[in-house]
């Protein structure tokens, strides 16, 4: 359903956006001022996040803010692009082909 691009600085969103898939591009943030910044990214769509400290963390971010979304249901498929662990810039190293929901009761 989307590409996810989980980013602290930017870089990882704009290296995805460079594909210019037939996907959405939904990016994560924690950073008020890297959302600002992404609004100049072709197809991006910015979302701002929680700080988070684990891969755990990132999917649970993306369930809570997806499945509150019109049109993303349980289920759907998104592939995540991050760094692991999370909040190191310059560290995109994760692809996680994901299930909305998939890992709450």
């Amino acid at each position: 359903r989307a590409l996810i691009a989980f980013t602290a600085s930017g870089d990882t969103a704009r290296r995805v956006a460079r594909l210019r898939s037939d996907l959405p591009l939904l990016v994560f943030t924690p950073s008020q001022e890297v959302r600002n910044q992404l609004a100049l990214t072709w197809g991006a769509e910015s979302y701002l996040t929680n700080e988070v400290s684990t891969t755990d963390e990132i999917m649970q971010e993306v369930d809570s803010i997806l499945l509150g979304q019109a049109g993303f249901t349980r289920e759907d498929a998104v592939v995540i692009v991050a760094g692991s662990p999370p909040g190191t810039e310059g560290n995109t190293n994760m692809i996680h082909v994901h299930l909305l929901g998939e890992d709450t009761a």
